[in-house]
């Protein structure tokens, strides 16, 4: 039985307005020799008609009852076949030239287990805002992990074995979910990000309630106290755990400014 190059992995919750062209990105790649698994997690807008119309036998549809990100990348993981494992969301894009590059990469460096790439940030109507420019390099990676999230989630590409030593997503995690397995996966293997921008990522200002953002910074204090927990990083860098926390505090407004001014 021959399996594909690389599988890739999208959630879908009511995404009629991008799903379509997210998916389109994905099966025009050049790195042709792929497989790319929905699952609609009990979507109630026209994202069922938009899935049902495309007619790629390398797009595989799962639909069930409502269970949330974590657990329907954890599904759609589970019915993979590739040894590497791509992540896109469904409002999102991938640059045609993406998982060529990010494959080829992965050939010539066998001892990275994820790599990710720098993005475009786009607004609403697909202006360009912004680009992400992550640390490249393991070291600096490394660094960068206990204090922030040095990879744009739907820019990876991961060894569906690094993947699996770590535990795959803890689905005790409906946010933050890929900061956490980032974190996990460091442990078990070395990490880089291409420098070129090869998805775009779509900004949805408004769309994260102040109660969404507050469960995302208790979620990152947790995955940063864990690290320091096992020894990953010194006590010292129970610092960075408190940054998260002390957020709380600040309106989750405010908080968005910030991050841009930053480029968090």
């Amino acid at each position: 039985m021959t399996y594909p190059a690389v599988s890739v992995l999208m959630g879908v919750w009511n995404g009629a307005p991008h799903v379509r062209e997210a998916i389109a990105s994905v099966l025009s790649q050049t790195a042709a020799d792929l497989e790319l698994i929905v699952v609609d997690d009990d979507s109630t807008d026209a994202t069922p008609g938009i899935l049902a119309s495309f007619r790629d036998p390398r797009l595989q549809v799962i639909r069930r009852a409502r269970g949330g990100l974590t657990s329907a990348l954890n599904a759609a993981l589970r019915l993979s076949r590739a040894p590497l494992v791509a992540r896109l969301d469904a409002d999102d894009v991938a640059l045609p030239e993406r998982l060529e590059r990010q494959l080829a990469f992965l050939s010539a460096h066998p001892d990275v287990g994820l790599v990710g790439t720098a993005a475009r940030e786009a607004d609403a109507s697909g202006r360009e805002v912004a680009i992400v420019r992550p640390p490249a390099d393991d070291a600096g990676i490394r660094r960068a992990l206990i204090r922030r999230n040095p990879f744009v989630h739907s820019s990876v590409v991961m060894r569906r074995a690094a993947v699996e030593e770590a535990g795959g997503y803890d689905e005790a995690f409906p946010v933050a979910q890929d900061y956490d397995l980032w974190m996990r996966m460091s442990r078990v293997t070395r990490m880089a990000n291409l420098p070129e921008p090869l998805v775009v990522r779509r900004l949805r200002p408004g769309r994260v309630s102040e109660a969404r953002d507050t469960e995302r910074l208790r979620a990152e204090a947790s995955v940063r106290w864990r690290a320091v927990r096992s020894g990953a990083y010194p006590l010292w860098c129970a610092l960075f755990v408190l940054r998260p926390i002390l957020a709380q505090a600040v309106p989750a407004g405010a908080r968005r400014v910030v991050r841009r001014l930053v480029g968090r």
